[in-house]
């Protein structure tokens, strides 16, 4: 009976800062330029449409349709690709299946870019499921998505949830799996100290330890 590893996606498995920072600053730049301070020192993570949110604030809402129809324009089409894979994730997630694992991924990156970057990384035969949180409209955070995959726990010898931000952990202890925080991802500057923690790593290999 072999485990079940649910990755995060950006800050997890690609390191996608510079092309989703870029692509927010040009379009922060073409529609609010006065909020382009605030977008230089915005978390990666949350979702497009809660990001747009939080540059924009309540006064400029009225431009949120038009920030994430502008955002997803650029990002699809080209900045995407420019993601780069963090080092040894594919020989890892590699290892791990020949382990007889399996290997998912639970992201609030949208449908769209992330499989465009599985496809483009050749991950198609790695992941048994992907989730993507603009999937579901109607759930409001990453734990309710994960209850929405209703993984068969019995299944397996233990199920772990690798990511970067509390978000993820949080998402773990509500769910009821171990959380194992990557130290490199986006989540630095968060206070993680109500968080429950099964492992940390600072870099991906070490999962192969656990």
């Amino acid at each position: 009976m072999g485990k079940l590893w649910i990755f995060d996606f950006d800050g997890t498995l690609v390191d996608s800062e510079v092309a989703i920072k870029h692509c927010y600053l040009k379009v922060t730049k073409k529609l609010l330029p006065e909020r382009i301070n605030f977008v230089k020192n915005i978390l990666i993570g949350p979702t497009l449409e809660e990001t747009a949110q939080s540059i924009l604030t309540n006064k400029n809402l009225h431009l949120k349709d038009l920030f994430i129809k502008e955002f997803q324009s650029q990002y699809d089409s080209e900045i995407v690709l420019k993601t780069p894979i963090y080092s040894n994730v594919n020989d890892v997630l590699q290892k791990l299946k020949n382990n007889g694992d399996s290997l998912s991924v639970l992201t609030n990156k949208r449908a769209l870019p992330t499989h465009k970057l599985i496809n483009h990384y050749k991950w198609d035969n790695f992941f048994d499921w992907v989730a993507c949180m603009d999937e579901y409209p109607d759930l409001k955070n990453k734990s309710e998505l994960l209850i929405k995959q209703n993984i068969p726990k019995k299944n397996y010898s233990k199920i772990l949830l690798v990511g970067d931000t509390i978000g993820d952990g949080i998402t773990a202890e509500k769910n009821e799996i171990d959380f194992i925080k990557v130290n490199y991802g986006y989540g630095r500057e968060q206070d993680w100290q109500s968080i429950n923690i099964f492992k940390s790593i600072n870099k991906f290999d070490e999962l192969l330890l656990i």
